[in-house]
């Protein structure tokens, strides 16, 4: 009688010593509850810095495109690019916040050298023309260090296009001092601003020399130069 070939056939389970399956080997309960918790800890550091990336103000150093103002004093009347401005001559109120990255700046009061303030909007096709002008103005001298020079973030809408507006003035070169908005453009509003691009010039006492709105050429921003400088 020939014996039939068997080795492929499965063996059978080990037995305990009572003659019972070995039961399956379980890992630990606290290895389990390691694993998750490195688990949450991934998800908590990937959720962080996709907020720091847009927006989030968890720390000095992340970035948001609006930040907290405060006003102190009476803001300017609103600009209607007149022949005779009535803001020439006032106060201009003091605006305390921050840049993107949460490092605190202001507008308005006392400096050391007079001031030009560019406010800007990052959906707006003009400021996206003016800033890299104001860039090679700035580069060349024709806005001289003997002037302060800052832009003003406002009017952030994400919905809108070339957002977020901290990665649009870094890609246009801009190095120079930032501030943001609120998200209600208070500070802004508290200058007169009424459209884009739009330009405030302050002498050292924080006292309005000039305003103007549009795409200025270098002929106008000279001028606007000029003024603060006699004062």
């Amino acid at each position: 009688m020939s014996r039939t070939h068997r080795s492929s056939q499965q063996r059978p389970s080990p037995r305990s010593p009572r003659g019972q399956p070995e039961p399956r080997r379980r890992l630990p309960l606290v290895a389990i509850m390691v694993g998750v918790v490195v688990v949450l800890l991934v998800g908590t550091v990937i959720v962080s810095v996709l907020t720091n990336d847009n927006g989030g103000s968890s720390g000095p150093a992340s970035i948001s495109q609006v930040r907290p103002v405060k006003v102190d004093g009476t803001p300017l009347p609103s600009f209607t690019g007149d022949s005779t401005d009535p803001a020439v001559g006032l106060t201009a109120p003091r605006v305390d916040g921050a840049g993107f990255d949460g490092t605190a700046e202001s507008i308005g009061g006392k400096t050391d050298k007079p001031t030009l303030i560019m406010f800007v909007a990052h959906w707006c096709p003009h400021c996206q023309r003016e800033v890299p002008r104001v860039v090679e103005w700035r580069a060349n001298g024709v806005i001289p260090e003997a002037v302060n020079l800052v832009i003003v973030s406002t009017s952030v809408v994400p919905e809108r296009g070339n957002y977020p507006a901290s990665t649009w003035l870094s890609d246009a070169g801009w190095t120079g001092r930032i501030m943001a908005d609120d998200a209600s453009s208070t500070g802004s509003l508290a200058y007169g601003l009424t459209s884009f691009p739009y330009f405030v010039a302050l002498d050292a006492d924080g006292t309005v020399v000039a305003r103007g709105s549009g795409e200025l050429d270098q002929a106008a921003v000279e001028d606007l130069v000029q003024q603060l400088q006699a004062g």
